[in-house]
C-alpha cells in the first residue's frame, strides 16, 4: 500500500503537502532513488564535488588542516581528483584525539545548524568526542527513511528496538519496556505509523523474550549479541516470538552463523525472519545497509566516502581485506578526512539488485579485537564459537586475549560444567585459536556489557588493558 505523508496544509490530505523539514527529506529521497543507479565513475565525480567544498571550508576554517591539504597539494576552488585525495594523509583515532579542539571548525557556512557532541563507546581503549550539526543529522535521517523505503516496512506495525534506556534511571522500580505513540525519528515526522515499544536491555533474557512474545512486534532492532543470547534463552525454554517479520542487528558485527542460527530459531511457514545488519558509527552516520533483493551491504556513498586499504595505503580489489577509511560529506563542524575508524572490511562484487552502490562483503572484525599472534602478527579472532556454544549449559561467554600468549573463556552458567564440557570449551578454542595460546576457563556471575550497551564477544586486553 502506498505510504501517504503527513500533511502540513490545513483541509489538504491528498495528495499531500508535507511541512517543511519532512518535505526537504523527502527530497533528499527523492534524489537518492536516482543516484543509487548511477555509474560508480558518476556517482565518484559527485562525491568529489562535495569533498571539494568540505576540504575547501577545513582548509581555512580548521587549524588541524591547513598546512596538511597545502602540502598534499589541494587549492580551493579546484577539482578534487583521486590523485590529490590519495596524497591526503590518512588520520588516526590518536591523532584525532591528540588534536582536540584543533579539528573544530571555528566558523560553520550558513544553514547548517546547531552543533552537538556525541562522545564514541571507547570500546577501543581511545573514546573520541565528535562535534556534529544539524546538517549531518538532517542526512542521518534522510539515509534512514531510504532504509524503511528499501525494505517495504509496513508503518502500520509495531517497531521493537531493545538497546539501552536512559530514561530507565530505577531499574528495580521502573519496569523495562517503554511505550511510545509512533517509530520516532524521521519516519514518524514524514508518515504515519504504528506504536514504538523501546525495551532496555538491562533486563534479563527470559524477562526480554517473555515481553517480546506479549508484544509481538513485526520488526526488532539490537544488538548481535544480545540476539544471541535471547536465541538461547528462546531454545532453553522452548518459546519464540511470534510475528516477527524482521530483525536488524546495529552495534556490532553480525558474527558468521548469527544469521542463520536466529532464522532457525524463530523463523515459521506464516511468518519466513528477515536478519539484517546496519554499518554505523557515531562519527560517520551510517555507513552501510541491506537491500532486500539480496540482503547485500551497500555503502551509502550519498553521505560516506568509504575507503578499504591495504597496509601500504593502496585500495584493496573484490573480496580482499582491509582497514576502513571514511569521511563524511556533509559535517563541517568537525571534519574527518580520511579517518581510520579501527574497523576492516572487506569489499564485495556489484548487487543483482541493481543499485551501482558499492558493496561490503564482509566486516570481519574490529582492528582492535584483533588476535595477537606470538610472533606479534595478528589475526581474526576465530575461537570456534559453534563449537563452544554446543554445551547448553552456558548463558554467556566473552574471550579475552590477556598475554600475548594466554586467553580467558569467561562464562555464564546455569549449573556447574562437567569435566567433559570443559574439555571441550577448551580443546575447540585451542584449536580454533590455531594452538598458539594457551585456554583456560574463567566462571562469573555476570559479563556487564559496555554503558553504550554494545558487547565485545572478544576482547584483546593484552593490547588494549582495561582502565584501572
Amino acid at each position: 500500500m502506498f505510504n501517504l505523508p503527513h500533511s502540513g496544509m490545513p483541509g489538504v490530505v491528498f495528495p499531500a503537502v508535507p511541512a517543511p523539514a519532512a518535505a526537504a527529506m523527502l527530497a533528499v529521497l527523492h534524489q537518492f532513488r536516482a543516484t543509487e543507479r548511477l555509474p560508480l565513475p558518476d556517482l565518484e565525480h559527485l562525491q568529489f564535488r562535495q569533498l571539494e567544498q568540505l576540504l575547501s571550508h577545513a582548509s581555512r576554517a580548521v587549524p588541524y588542516y591547513g598546512p596538511g591539504l597545502r602540502a598534499a597539494g589541494f587549492i580551493p576552488g579546484q577539482p578534487v581528483t583521486t590523485e590529490l585525495w590519495q596524497r591526503l594523509p590518512v588520520l588516526s583515532r590518536a591523532q584525532v584525539q591528540a588534536a582536540g579542539a584543533q579539528l573544530h571548525a571555528g566558523e560553520l557556512p550558513a544553514g547548517h545548524g546547531s552543533v552537538a557532541c556525541a562522545t564514541t563507546s571507547g570500546s577501543s581503549g581511545r573514546p573520541v568526542t565528535i562535534q556534529k550539526t544539524a546538517l549531518f543529522q538532517f542526512y542521518w535521517q534522510c539515509l534512514t527513511l531510504r532504509d524503511q523505503e528499501w525494505q517495504a516496512r509496513n508503518p502500520g506495525a509495531t517497531w521493537m528496538a531493545i538497546l539501552r534506556d536512559d530514561q530507565r534511571t530505577d531499574p528495580a522500580k521502573q519496569p523495562p519496556l517503554r511505550r511510545m505513540p509512533n517509530w520516532g525519528g524521521p519516519m514518524a515526522a514524514v508518515y504515519p505509523t504504528g506504536p514504538g515499544l523501546f525495551l532496555d536491555y538491562r533486563a534479563g533474557a527470559a524477562e526480554l523474550l517473555t515481553i517480546i512474545r506479549q508484544e509481538q512486534p513485526a520488526y526488532l532492532v539490537t544488538f548481535p549479541s544480545l540476539l544471541r543470547e535471547l536465541v538461547r534463552e528462546s531454545q532453553t525454554s522452548g518459546l519464540r516470538p511470534q510475528g516477527l517479520r524482521e530483525v536488524r542487528t546495529t552495534g556490532e558485527t553480525l558474527a558468521t552463523g548469527l544469521r542463520e542460527l536466529i532464522t532457525a530459531a524463530w523463523s515459521t511457514e506464516e511468518t519466513p525472519l528477515r536478519v539484517s545488519e546496519i554499518y554505523s558509527t557515531a562519527e560517520a552516520g551510517i555507513i552501510a545497509m541491506p537491500c532486500r533483493e539480496e540482503n547485500a551491504l551497500h555503502v551509502q556513498a550519498e553521505g560516506v566516502k568509504l575507503e578499504i586499504l591495504r597496509a601500504d595505503g593502496s585500495p584493496c580489489q573484490t573480496g580482499e581485506e582491509g582497514r576502513v577509511v571514511l569521511t563524511a560529506l556533509h559535517n563541517f563542524a568537525m571534519p574527518l578526512i580520511r579517518y581510520e575508524i579501527g574497523d576492516r572490511a572487506v569489499p564485495g562484487p556489484a548487487c543483482r539488485c541493481g543499485r551501482s552502490l558499492p558493496v561490503l562483503a564482509a566486516i570481519p572484525g574490529r582492528a582492535r579485537d584483533m588476535l595477537t599472534l606470538p610472533d606479534g602478527r595478528h589475526r581474526f579472532p576465530y575461537y570456534a564459537h559453534n563449537a563452544i556454544m554446543q554445551v547448553g549449559a552456558i548463558v554467556q561467554h566473552q574471550v579475552a586475549q590477556t598475554a600475548l600468549d594466554q586467553v580467558e573463556i569467561r562464562l555464564v552458567v546455569r549449573r556447574p560444567l562437567t569435566p567433559t564440557e570443559e574439555a571441550h570449551i577448551i580443546g575447540a578454542a585451542t584449536q580454533g585459536l590455531g594452538g598458539a595460546h594457551q585456554v583456560r576457563l574463567v566462571y562469573r556471575p555476570e559479563i556487564r556489557r559496555q554503558a553504550s550497551g554494545k558487547f565485545a564477544e572478544f576482547i584483546n586486553e593484552f593490547e588494549n588493558p582495561p582502565a584501572a
